[in-house]
């Protein structure tokens, strides 16, 4: 892993160029663009897995909120504070937001159930995010940067939506999920961009492990997670696995600023 490259700058534009490079490679046949429009749950048995699927999503932007709030004062780092600030206060409001919608559907407040989510959440990934800084940035590349490709497949094939969540989704989860994602980028790189070639050697090694990790621990949630998205929402999952895999490898290379070919294997997520 000693070749380096020059990086563009990590936007949208250049996450839809991965996507589209890897769907070209591995999956041809997956549409470029949505081909119908989605539809609201409409039966009882719609909208209860509609809910399940809504808590779900509330349960990652709570568990999120929860971990950047034990570490805001754990790293003394005034630009990571700053940036972990606006997190939590954007996956709140994405969590309070899904909890008020998933409430109006169901006709329940699903609080108690996102909270248990939450805790399966911590069951899964233990101490790893907070057990130093490495392990905080396996967690924000696994809840932030890995997720990405699987909500592109979402939003090209599911057939089952609510309008409001979408509109909501459309004006603030988008593009704040990508400021957020910008940010994970930008605090490695003022790590990563300052330190001796030796030095980024052992960083990226210390990354790949820790990456390794979380996703051993993360491999039985996304199977679970994957599922209940099918059943409620409609997409199509039959080629997740290897987008998910090549779209990990892909940010993985570009975190360590080396060519994907000279990434180790690595844990695919159907180990």
């Amino acid at each position: 892993m000693t070749t380096t490259l020059t990086l563009p700058i990590w936007n949208t534009d250049l996450e839809l160029e991965i996507f589209n490079k890897i769907t070209n490679q591995h999956t041809p046949h997956l549409p470029k663009k949505r081909l119908y429009e989605t539809k609201p749950p409409q039966t009882p048995e719609d909208i209860e897995k509609f809910y399940r699927f809504r808590v779900a999503g509330a349960a990652h932007d709570l568990f999120i909120v929860q971990v950047c709030a034990k570490v805001i004062g754990e790293i003394p780092e005034p630009e990571l504070q700053l940036f972990l600030s606006q997190q939590i206060g954007d996956d709140g409001a994405h969590a309070a937001n899904t909890r008020r919608r998933a409430q109006e559907i169901y006709g329940k407040d699903p609080i108690e159930d996102i909270q248990k989510q939450v805790e399966k959440h911590w069951d899964y990934m233990g101490d790893l995010p907070l057990r130093n800084w490495q392990g905080f940035l396996a967690f924000e590349l696994h809840y932030e940067m890995h997720i990405v490709a699987s909500l592109f497949v979402n939003g090209i094939t599911s057939k089952i939506s609510d309008p409001q969540s979408a509109e909501f989704s459309k004006n603030r989860i988008k593009p704040e999920e990508a400021r957020h994602r910008v940010g994970v980028v930008n605090w490695w790189q003022s790590k990563y961009d300052q330190v001796s070639p030796t030095k980024k050697a052992d960083l990226a090694a210390q990354v790949i492990e820790m990456d390794e990790e979380a996703q051993r621990r993360r491999n039985p949630y996304l199977k679970k997670h994957w599922q209940l998205t099918q059943e409620a929402i409609g997409t199509d999952i039959s080629d997740l696995p290897k987008i998910y895999d090549a779209w990990r490898r892909e940010v993985l290379a570009y975190f360590l600023a080396i060519p994907v070919t000279k990434l180790p294997p690595l844990v695919s997520v159907n180990e």
